[in-house]
């Protein structure tokens, strides 16, 4: 680890994903979801937090749009083969998640360009059913939860800094000052 990269819980990445998809005006459930598939992305194949932050540095409201048009591979498709487009292009973060679901379910995908990290700009993905095939499962998420992930500095410090304008509330605030929280 070098002194640009710290070590944070799955759950972390998850909780400021969520207050600062907030921030850019996603409403609680949708929030919820993107910081679902940001955090699976982060953990099975780095960038999730970077392509998130790609995003809504071209625009806020894009976050909200990338997410519904990700929605059509959240189902199962009535199809052996399908081809999926996006334009302008979306990070792979916002469908590593939705793909892995699918592969439990004997699809095989390809990505245009291929996708090794969730910050990959994705311009088209492909769908196959295959007769049969074994998934092989991944220890990456136990992994994280007990060792931590690491994830750049900089791009943390730049999610902290968003996710801190998510209001609280006066409860919440109130508290912080109680013997609970010293």
């Amino acid at each position: 680890m070098t002194s640009k990269e710290i070590f944070v819980a799955p759950r972390e990445i998850h909780d400021l994903i969520q207050r600062a998809s907030r921030v850019k005006g996603c409403e609680a459930s949708v929030a919820e979801r993107i910081a679902s598939k940001i955090t699976f992305c982060e953990v099975n194949y780095g960038g999730g937090i970077n392509g998130w932050l790609q995003l809504v540095d071209d625009d806020e409201h894009c976050l909200t749009e990338t997410f519904k048009s990700v929605q059509v591979l959240d189902s199962i498709p009535s199809k052996d083969s399908l081809d999926f487009s996006w334009n302008p292009s979306i990070p792979f973060a916002f469908i590593a998640q939705s793909l892995n679901a699918l592969q439990s379910y004997g699809f095989a995908w390809e990505c245009n360009p291929e996708a090794p990290t969730g910050n990959v700009q994705i311009e088209c993905v492909c769908l196959n059913k295959l007769d049969s095939e074994e998934i092989a499962s991944n220890n990456k998420m136990n992994k994280a939860f007990s060792e931590g992930l690491q994830v750049d500095k900089g791009e943390w410090e730049n999610l902290v800094g968003i996710s801190s304008r998510f209001l609280l509330s006066e409860k919440i605030l109130d508290d912080a000052d109680s013997a609970v929280y010293e």
